[in-house]
């Protein structure tokens, strides 16, 4: 099958892609708390100047465009532009967001412990909640999109998407 050859959908699926869709409505909600904790810590006098602190908030941003990214192929597969190109796109996006999503976690805790503003660790609290919060929402996520494309399909889809993304074995 050509990467644009449109792709129709049964009534079920459609069922299911509006499932997947409400929960990346719900998961955005999450995100847009993040973001602005991120945004909170990032002006905060006493952690502003903590080394990694621009990396942590473009992890944090990158997180909120992976759920940007899903919704929009998720509204596009509900048009005549469904195709297996789109089918990987959205498989792309929801990884993008759990990906930026654990290096977040990561950047945090470097970023935490250069701060000893009380202030500034509450702020750290929120956003280690928010982050608790994302990653229940990333595996409801996984589970609409799995309930969507089903296993074998999605599966399918995850490996093809990581061998795009993986370099070939060097010949040397």
């Amino acid at each position: 099958m050509s990467q644009n050859t449109s792709v129709q959908m049964s009534e079920e699926e459609q069922q299911h892609l509006l499932a997947w869709w409400e929960a990346t409505e719900r998961g955005s909600v999450v995100v847009r708390r993040l973001v602005s904790y991120m945004t909170e810590l990032r002006l905060h006098p006493e952690s502003s100047r903590a080394d990694g602190m621009i990396l942590l908030y473009r992890a944090a941003s990158e997180v909120s465009y992976g759920y940007a990214g899903m919704r929009g192929c998720i509204r596009r597969a509900f048009t005549p532009e469904y195709s297996s190109f789109l089918q990987n796109n959205m498989v792309r996006c929801h990884s993008f967001a759990r990906r930026f999503s654990d290096d977040t976690k990561v950047l945090l805790e470097r970023v935490a412990k250069q701060i000893s503003g009380r202030n500034a660790l509450e702020i750290v609290d929120h956003i280690r909640e928010a982050l608790r919060e994302n990653d229940a929402m990333l595996n409801e996520i996984d589970q609409k999109m799995n309930e969507f494309f089903g296993k074998e399909t999605l599966q399918a889809l995850q490996s093809s998407h990581m061998q795009s993304i993986t370099l070939p074995p060097s010949s040397g």
